[in-house]
């Protein structure tokens, strides 16, 4: 049978519905096993990651046609009508007769005949739909499912945003997120890269002083000599923002923890310069594996990479700290779809709990008149302001200082903390506090 895109996305999906673990983790276990080439690969992730973001939504519209609840539908039959009402209704590059063939094919290989009739007359049964009335499916808009969250994440941010911002949310989080690179400027100039990356079919435009948006062709970053030398970085502006709190300066020690795979750590490596210093961990070995190679495709001399908890471990004193802290992921499921699937409600409470001991025992190792930046790439309450507010009440010698003017001062919330949000920003979801020691 041909193992190709359709078939090992089947295989991923099957994966994830059966145990909703990282996404990145079970497509690795299937490369590994089938090795498929680079083309492949490259439609495998793009195929995967968009029937999880859209899961929900193609389950509702499965059932609707197949007149069938998805509980009475074989796993595998259910991912493969996933992938072809994805291509059908979502993707106007598949012709409509190829995703139909190629499912019914799929299903005759991994099961048999009378399964690849069911898939064959649901398939079509969707296209006469489809020819009859462009807008078949808008009686199912009304359906929480259509938004494709969980039910508890969606309740969560109607009551904390309200409606109309729910729904700009939720319209922002199922589209593609946007693709940034970072230059780094001390090597090469913005201009220079712009037209480096056009040779190269990337088309781009000027963010920011440092940054670049990417409109095409951000497949091919990771093969150019820009990002091989690094003079280039993939990453959001909202997550160097998070580096711009600390207001690092020229021959700092920075202590940054939780730091693997370390896109920040590179930047602030940058920022503290041969003089300084970036004391780098985490205590995922794998990870800081990956942080080590990505620092020497950069050539950074400054940091030191080592595997440590910071909820309980011991560091060298620092001038700066950055707690980019362990968090459910809410502010990153544009880029991240997996997660809506993966987090439940208790992880919050879980993640604040981890949080907060981080957060007082790190704090330990800050020199007097320090500065502390605690951040997260989540949009709850419970794992950003409540966990400062307990931190700031057990530990008075610490106050909430100013964030510096280099972050948008519309990504400034009102109590001074960094707070951005996908629908109103155009970037992740991040959060930052700055926070220093007066004795």
């Amino acid at each position: 049978m041909k193992k190709d895109a359709r078939f090992l996305t089947v295989k991923i999906l099957d994966q994830f519905s059966n145990n909703p673990i990282k996404l990145d983790l079970i497509t690795n276990e299937i490369f590994s096993k089938f090795k498929p080439d680079p083309l492949i690969r490259s439609r495998v992730y793009v195929l995967s990651k968009e029937v999880i973001r859209f899961n929900g939504r193609l389950v509702l519209m499965i059932e609707f046609i197949s007149d069938r609840r998805h509980n009475r539908i074989d796993l595998s039959i259910l991912s493969i009508l996933k992938i072809a009402f994805y291509e059908i209704v979502m993707d106007d590059a598949v012709p409509d007769y190829a995703a139909v063939d190629s499912a019914v094919t799929l299903t005759n290989g991994l099961l048999n005949r009378r399964a690849a009739g069911f898939t064959n007359a649901v398939l079509r049964k969707l296209t006469r739909k489809m020819q009859e009335d462009k807008n078949w499916f808008r009686s199912l808009m009304d359906d929480p499912n259509w938004h494709s969250l969980p039910n508890w994440i969606q309740e969560r941010w109607r009551g904390q945003f309200g409606k109309q911002q729910f729904l700009k949310m939720v319209e922002k989080i199922n589209l593609p997120s946007s693709s940034f690179i970072r230059v780094e400027i001390h090597k090469i100039t913005m201009s220079a890269v712009i037209e480096l990356l056009t040779n190269e079919g990337i088309k781009t435009e000027e963010f920011s002083p440092t940054f670049l948006k990417v409109y095409a062709g951000s497949g091919k970053i990771l093969n150019t000599d820009l990002f091989k030398k690094g003079h280039i970085s993939i990453q959001d502006p909202a997550s160097a923002a998070i580096v711009d709190c600390l207001d690092a300066r020229s021959g700092d020690t920075i202590l940054d923890v939780c730091a693997a795979p370390g896109t920040k750590t590179l930047y602030l490596s940058n920022i503290v310069g041969k003089e300084g210093s970036v004391l780098a961990s985490d205590k995922n070995s794998e990870r800081v594996r990956m942080g080590k190679k990505d620092m020497n495709r950069h050539g950074q001399r400054n940091i030191t990479w080592s595997i440590k908890d910071a909820r309980k471990d011991s560091y060298p004193l620092a001038d700066r700290i950055l707690i980019d802290a362990p968090c459910t992921g809410t502010g990153v499921l544009a880029r991240r779809p997996d997660i809506r699937w993966i987090c439940k409600p208790q992880d919050i409470k879980v993640s604040s709990k981890k949080q907060i001991e981080i957060l007082n025992n790190c704090s330990r190792f800050l020199k007097t008149r320090g500065t502390i930046v605690y951040a997260t790439c989540s949009i709850e309450p419970e794992e950003n302001w409540n966990v400062v507010d307990r931190f700031l009440k057990l530990n008075t010698e610490f106050l909430i200082d100013s964030i510096p003017s280099e972050v948008p001062f519309d990504w400034i919330d009102g109590r001074g903390g960094l707070r951005t949000l996908p629908h109103l920003h155009g970037v992740d979801g991040m959060f930052a506090v700055k926070l220093k020691r007066r004795q």
